[in-house]
């Protein structure tokens, strides 16, 4: 599968999200955007996780 992981560009979404939030000087808003980006992020590494077949999943 080629392209882009959808997690990541989820992720990369609301790290542009949080980081206009936060540049607004509303640093607390900011903090459920910044906590997304990170979940989204470890799902996206889950899903390119090996699953020990010695293929990684691409």
């Amino acid at each position: 599968m080629s392209g882009l992981n959808p997690y990541f560009l989820g992720c990369a979404a609301m790290v542009a999200v949080a980081l206009f939030v936060f540049v607004m000087r509303q640093s607390l808003w900011a903090l459920p955007f910044a906590g997304a980006a990170l979940g989204l992020f470890f799902l996206g590494m889950s899903q390119e996780a090996d699953d020990g077949d010695g293929d990684a999943r691409r």
